[in-house]
Order: structure tokens, then sequence, then C-alpha cells
């Protein structure tokens, strides 16, 4: 690869490890959350969400882990496709000059 943009391949770089890290995350959150809210019976009754049948906040966290997972792969994806944008703008340019160059030394 080109030295002449170090910055942006680092830059690059660290947007894919952000997304790698931002999908296992939602993936982690999708047995996390459920967890979390399946003993939160009396913490959703303080924050005023009346609770009727027993198993309800089981239910709430299922649906939240599921949201967190596709939220996390969503925005993982993205960010991670990003860093590949920054590498391909990058080889464009190179493949860009190589070419100038070429048909330069070519007239």
């Amino acid at each position: 690869m080109n030295s002449r943009y170090r910055g942006l391949q680092v830059i690059g770089q660290v947007l894919k490890v952000a997304g790698g890290l931002e999908m296992a995350l939602g993936v982690i959150g999708v047995v996390l959350v459920p967890l979390v809210f399946s003993g939160a019976d009396g913490a959703l009754v303080d924050l005023g969400i009346p609770i009727s049948t027993p198993g309800t906040s089981l239910i709430i966290g299922i649906v939240g882990g599921i949201f967190t997972l596709f939220a996390g792969v969503v925005a993982g994806l993205l960010t991670y496709a990003l860093g590949e944008l920054i590498n391909v703008v990058i080889d464009i340019e190179e493949n860009t000059r190589v070419t100038a160059d070429d048909t330069h030394h070519l007239a």
C-alpha cells in the first residue's frame, strides 16, 4: 500500500476494528439483555411500567436483545464498510496516479 496517506490508512483500520467490536457487542447483547431483564420485574414497576403477567420482563428482555443484535450488526457493518471505503478511495487515487504517470511517459 502507498505510504502517502498513512493517517487515512490508520483511520480505515481503526474503523474496521471498531466495526468488528460493534458487531461482537451486538451478538453478546442478544444473550445479556434478556438475562438482565429476566429478574427486573421490580425495577420495571419502579420505572412506571406496570407488570400484570409474570415473565413480562423476560419478554421485554428478549425483544430488547433482538433489537440489540440487529442494531449492533447494522452499526458494525456500516462502520466496517466506512473503513473499507477509505481504503478504496486510497486505491483509486493510487491507480489514477499510476495511470497518469504511464500515459505521461507514453506521450
